[in-house]
């Protein structure tokens, strides 16, 4: 029994230790968090609030919950149940990093007052954002994950594989320090110059490897699609005749051209996914890309294409 006891005693105090823990780190980030938000604030004119915010130590991670967007005049603009990231490091590029919004939604009055040519539908609806970026630091490569769900609409995933990653990486870290350092004070002239040639040679490195892309009918992707289409005096039907027209003269292949009329004649589900040829940067991909237009069978060789579509 007494060893029990004491194991117990041993389990409470280390979860002591890491509950005090997050109460110091809560504390610390809330102070940066508030900085760093009234920084916004003065360059934006809006105000953010938020009804709690938690840190843990153990997954690295912050959490703000139930943010409100006010403008400058005072009018409720949105609202978000939740903001939190995962893994980030203001030191160095973390291997593993997150961030994920749960419930962005535009304030009703708000898109009352948007331009008549707004989409309702999406100006009105409920969104969640995820995004994720693995890095391998050894061999510089790198996967980027996005997904975006426009709830009860529609959802679209992106997920990209990049090589020779690692001036991207360091440009992006050195901007972030040198942004800290600034503080309020905003950057000159030339270091956002600076800052633009840094990222602009750093992504001139890049390979990419990889390349996938989903979009998915979570139920009022056709009411969507009806609601643009209306703009222009066009039906549904219409569009999917026309689509069906311009496929018989498009340089793509049959497969690519029946996953396209598969998608725009049942509105379900479209995918796009390639594998590049290693060794070769964005630019020196494209070039191949464009050489290739005309050739469909080639170009679906060379990046190894394929399309789904339903």
């Amino acid at each position: 029994m007494k060893k029990l006891v004491i194991a117990a005693a041993i389990v409470a105090a280390g979860v002591g230790g890491v509950s005090y823990a997050n109460h110091v780190a809560t504390k610390e980030v809330r102070a940066e968090i508030d900085k760093q938000l009234a920084l916004v604030s003065e360059q934006t004119g809006a105000t953010f609030k938020y009804a709690d915010l938690s840190a843990s130590v153990i997954s690295n991670s912050v959490e703000i919950s139930n943010m409100e967007v006010i403008s400058s005049e005072g009018d409720n603009v949105a609202s978000i149940q939740s903001i939190e990231v995962t893994g980030y490091e203001t030191d160095k590029i973390s291997p593993h990093t997150t961030f994920d919004v749960k419930s962005f939604q535009f304030n009703k009055d708000f898109v009352a007052k948007l331009p008549a040519d707004t989409n309702i539908m999406l100006a009105s609806a409920s969104y969640d954002l995820h995004s994720s970026l693995d890095y391998d630091e050894k061999s510089g490569d790198s996967d980027v994950v996005v997904k975006l769900d426009a709830k009860d609409i529609v959802s679209l995933n992106m997920n990209m594989g990049l090589a020779n990653t690692q001036a991207l990486m360091d440009a992006s870290l050195a901007i972030s320090k040198a942004q800290q350092a600034a503080g309020s004070q905003p950057l000159t002239y030339e270091q956002e110059l600076q800052q633009q040639t840094l990222i602009m040679q750093a992504m001139s490195k890049l390979e990419p490897r990889s390349v996938n892309f989903e979009l998915n009918n979570q139920g009022e992707l056709k009411a969507l699609l009806e609601s643009e289409l209306v703009k222009q005096g066009m039906s549904v039907e219409q569009m999917q005749m026309m689509v069906e027209q311009q496929l018989q003269q498009a340089p793509v292949t049959e497969e690519i051209a029946e996953a396209i009329s598969g998608f725009v004649k049942g509105l379900n589900s479209f995918s796009v996914s390639a594998k590049l040829p290693e060794g070769k940067t964005m630019m020196e991909v494209n070039q191949q890309i464009m050489m290739l237009i005309g050739q469909p069978e080639k170009l679906v060789e060379y990046i190894n294409l394929e399309v789904k579509g339903d």
